[in-house]
């Protein structure tokens, strides 16, 4: 068990955040909250979400626009969302958000790839998408 990794406890779905020493269980859609006063955990208490659930956790705590549709490929997942009648893709990279939105498909899935080999601050995706005529 790790930071910001996808859980269940009690049977509710959630994240691990650290406060000093310790695990909290942060669960879904709980908003603002003080660390202190979330729920300790420890590894024989919680259980792994399965693929399909952080699936859902990631859909249902997606506050950029509404989800229309969620691309899963290996360790990236991209979700579709529209906001002001556009279409928009948001990448993930093992169902922690990158923050970064692109108009197409295609640009998402090079700008995740960038992000993992080349670090957040890469501009090798805006290069390579101008070379191919994206």
């Amino acid at each position: 068990m790790q930071y910001n990794d996808i859980v269940k406890f009690n049977g509710e779905l959630g994240r691990v955040i650290t406060y000093g020493n310790e695990f909290k269980f942060h669960p879904m859609n709980y908003g603002t909250y003080f660390p202190q006063e979330l729920e300790t955990i420890m590894e024989e208490t919680v259980e792994p979400a399965s693929f399909e659930e952080k699936v859902e956790f990631i859909t249902k705590t997606f506050t950029w626009g509404k989800v229309v549709e969620v691309h899963t490929i290996g360790e990236y997942q991209i979700i579709a969302y529209t906001r002001n009648r556009n279409i928009f893709y948001s990448a993930f990279i093992n169902f922690n958000s990158i923050n970064r939105s692109e108009d197409s498909l295609d640009k998402a899935l090079i700008g995740v790839i960038a992000y993992k080999i080349d670090g957040c601050n890469s501009k090798a995706a805006e290069y390579f998408t101008k070379m191919i005529g994206l």
